[in-house]
């Protein structure tokens, strides 16, 4: 977030940096294929069940696929390379020039992410997960410190020096990882430098396959939406990147958390046999996600004009661009809950080396939403915001196909309709309380561009949003959320026996 904040502070909206979050989605595109996500989700089961029978040869497995995966990733970013040297040879526009041009000096960092994505795989594995989810912070600031150092240079001359700077950053968040992870797989350096492939990293890929098939759609929508978004207006990509990274926060923070805490010890319970306590982990999870993600919805639509102006209303960011990149942020956060459910049933099917499921449904989702985004952008001309509600829409149906196919599969975890519907209407209550204190201090602050008015808004919101929705799981006797407080402010989540 303070990343977003600076590059909003020194280059604003400017079209230079839209073209620069599109160079940065097209280099990414195998980020998601081998860096997280899936991948992640499919090798630590495999992982996990050599672990159980050979400690030593689960961690070969590693050393190998380690070495296959650098190599793979590095004979791609050379191909892509020269690829991307021939376009440049071709009669081609400015823009799309530019964007090559920042998509080359992004693509070396590609190696250091997925790399880093695969130790930190292992590393949950041996339950760390502090030095994991530190790591991004070395690479962010080193973001930030180039973005603010290249601030005073006009846009189009900073966006190159600052594509070189974040592959730097990729390569000192894999580094921070690399000396734990040589610390838990220990062995002599031969283990990785043999080029044999063992019959581990081959079943690997074969599972795998239908997996890469369903997140290489999800990335081709993700990289296709800034598209929509730049035929609207060649700015339009970077509201789209600043409300998402505010929706992905707090995805992040507890969607996400949630469901990479689970998947090992979820997948160590189904490789063990314990099949009732691992559905009870899912349960539980299931139940927490929403106590917590139906709230963050509702806070996001009630202090979602004050957070961003908060964040971004200083600078070059000007106040229009608060007020399309808030629309975005409202819409994004609509499919924050299916989001979060998606990521918690998708690890079921994977825990259970079941991807050919979540791969179709990937695709069709990615389908839906080009169709969506196509109708809302061409037929319709709703504007930018209009990609971001067709984000959501599709989160919808990815969910609810899912919670059908694991409900067949035997995890039959309920709805919780009632305690959906009270959670709903305490946090719409909450929300109420936040719009009537944020409608009180807009009307005569505004869109201030004061840090202490921003910061007054933001804090006298939020606080308000909070003591609603204590006051109403007071008052109705809303047992779940009461004690979500309890865990989150006087003591840690109960285990679960």
């Amino acid at each position: 977030m303070g990343r977003d904040l600076v590059m909003a502070f020194a280059f604003g909206d400017h079209a230079s940096v839209a073209a620069f979050m599109v160079a940065f989605r097209l280099s990414n595109l195998l980020r998601r294929l081998l860096g997280e996500g899936p991948f992640q989700s499919a090798f630590i089961p495999h992982f996990m069940q050599i672990h159980v029978q050979d400690k030593s040869r689960a961690n070969r497995f590693f050393c190998k696929l380690s070495l296959l995966l650098s190599l793979l990733l590095i004979g791609f970013i050379l191909l892509a390379e020269g690829g991307i040297t021939a376009f440049l040879t071709l009669p081609i526009s400015d823009a799309n020039r530019e964007i090559l041009k920042l998509t080359a000096w992004l693509l070396p960092g590609l190696l250091f992410i997925c790399m880093y994505g695969l130790n930190i795989s292992v590393l949950n594995c041996y339950e760390y997960f502090f030095i994991p989810s530190f790591a991004p912070f070395i690479c962010n600031m080193i973001w930030m410190l180039a973005a603010f150092l290249l601030r005073h240079q006009a846009p189009d001359l900073a966006m190159p020096y600052l594509a070189k700077w974040v592959a730097i950053g990729f390569f000192g968040q894999w580094l921070i990882t690399f000396v734990p992870t040589l610390r838990c797989v220990g062995g002599n350096w031969r283990q990785w430098f043999d080029l044999q492939i063992p019959e581990e990293v081959q079943t690997l890929a074969k599972t795998l396959s239908l997996s890469i098939i369903g997140v290489g759609a999800m990335q081709i929508n993700s990289f296709v939406d800034p598209l929509f978004a730049r035929y609207i207006d060649v700015k339009a990509p970077t509201y789209l990147w600043y409300s998402i990274r505010l929706e992905q926060l707090a995805l992040a923070i507890f969607g996400i958390a949630c469901v990479s805490t689970i998947v090992p010890r979820l997948a160590r319970c189904l490789k063990n046999g314990q099949i009732e306590q691992a559905k009870n982990l899912f349960s539980f999870s299931y139940q927490r996600i929403m106590m917590v993600m139906i709230p963050c919805t509702f806070a996001i639509l009630a202090i979602g004009t004050s957070s961003v102006n908060l964040l971004y209303g200083r600078g070059n960011f000007s106040e229009i661009a608060v007020v399309k990149t808030t629309f975005c942020l409202w819409a994004y956060s609509l499919g924050l809950v299916p989001s979060s459910l998606v990521l918690l049933f998708s690890a079921i099917f994977y825990a259970q080396n079941h991807f050919r499921t979540p791969m179709f449904l990937s695709v069709a989702t990615v389908a839906v939403n080009i169709v969506l985004n196509t109708l809302f952008v061409f037929q319709l001309q709703l504007g930018v915001i209009s990609t971001a509600l067709a984000t959501s829409i599709s989160a919808y149906l990815n969910y609810w196909i899912l919670y059908k196919f694991s409900h067949k599969a035997g995890w039959k975890s309920p709805l919780f309709l009632p305690l959906i519907f009270k959670t709903v209407f305490a946090s719409a209550f909450a929300a109420l309380c936040a719009f009537g204190i944020g409608f009180l201090l807009n009307s005569s602050l505004g869109l201030t561009r004061h840090v202490s008015s921003q910061l007054l808004s933001f804090f006298t919101q939020a606080f308000a949003f909070i003591l609603g929705l204590f006051f109403y799981a007071k008052i109705c006797k809303h047992k779940e959320l009461l004690d979500l407080f309890s865990d989150f402010f006087l003591k840690t989540s109960p285990e679960i026996k």
